[in-house]
């Protein structure tokens, strides 16, 4: 892939996965489009199950979703490469469902009449679920099309479907020894997440695309890990720090916040099943921080 093609797709992955982030139901679509697309005439849109009229069919080979708003149509189908079946992953050069050849996998998405004749596609598989029967209990997943040539604009679109997010993104400014000016996004089809914790701290981990990150939260003293926003880098405030185990430590946090947006636990023993951080960190007396957000089941 061109560096255009590979930014072109990462922002795109970042914008859709954010607009699916901020909405709360059993199944969401969301969309982004950018200028000169002609299915999604570079408009960006969430639809949910609670505002919209959604119907999805799904197995192993396939995904079918519908999506209707008002006069807002939507038609999503995408397969897996023949006599394959959908994992966890990411499946490069889909091609139209009618002009497939050899071991492609398909993507097609038509919205309100419009459609491509030809189009280059991509399927990230970010989170899979089956029921005993095969089908699709709950599903994450990212799906790209560009109409008529590789180097098209981006549609992009994030089904979720009976999933909680699991994702880490970073933006890291150019000074910041830990990140060291790092944009990235680690999602289901390239990572594994770990946490542990109580009331009172969280360790977590992620690892994937030849990086592992650690993340550590303490409340200020004789708090408890709930929803807010505390100060880092003083003697009163959070201990929090984010950095690399083996590469990019941090000698210090010399400023920054945490906020927790959520957190669940575990009914029966207390301990921490869900969290969703967003945090900015100054390391070392950095002018330019580390900003992230780390989403675990939330």
């Amino acid at each position: 892939m061109t560096k255009m093609f590979r930014r072109c797709t990462t922002a795109a992955l970042a914008f859709a996965g954010l607009f699916a982030a901020t909405a709360h139901a059993d199944t969401v679509f969301a969309v982004h489009s950018q200028a000169g697309d002609p299915v999604g005439a570079g408009q960006s849109a969430v639809y949910t199950d609670t505002d919209s009229t959604m119907t999805m069919e799904a197995d192993v080979h396939s995904i079918r979703l519908t999506v209707a708003r008002g006069d807002d149509h939507w038609y999503v189908s995408v397969g897996a490469p023949p006599q394959r079946k959908f994992e966890l992953g990411r499946y490069y050069d889909a091609e139209h469902p009618t002009l497939r050849t050899g071991r492609a996998p398909y993507v097609y998405m038509a919205n309100a009449g419009r459609r491509c004749d030809d189009l280059w596609g991509e399927i990230h598989i970010q989170q899979l679920e089956l029921d005993r029967q095969g089908r699709v209990a709950a599903l994450e997943a990212t799906v790209l099309q560009r109409c008529g040539s590789a180097g098209a604009p981006v549609l992009a679109a994030v089904i979720r479907h009976n999933v909680a997010p699991y994702s880490v993104k970073l933006d890291s400014g150019g000074d910041d020894p830990v990140g060291q000016g790092l944009q990235k996004s680690y999602f289901g089809d390239t990572s594994t997440f770990h946490l542990l914790g109580e009331s009172n701290y969280m360790d977590f981990t992620v690892s994937g695309q030849r990086d592992v990150w650690r993340a550590k939260l303490r409340p200020p003293a004789g708090g408890v890990l709930q929803p807010g926003t505390w100060p880092i880098g003083t003697d009163t405030s959070a201990l929090f720090v984010f950095d690399r185990p083996n590469q990019g430590r941090c000698g210090w946090i010399s400023g920054g916040q945490v906020e927790v947006k959520g957190v669940r636990y575990d009914p029966l023993d207390g301990r921490l099943i869900g969290i969703h951080v967003d945090f900015e960190q100054f390391c070392d007396g950095a002018d330019k921080p580390l900003r992230g957000s780390i989403r675990y089941g939330l």
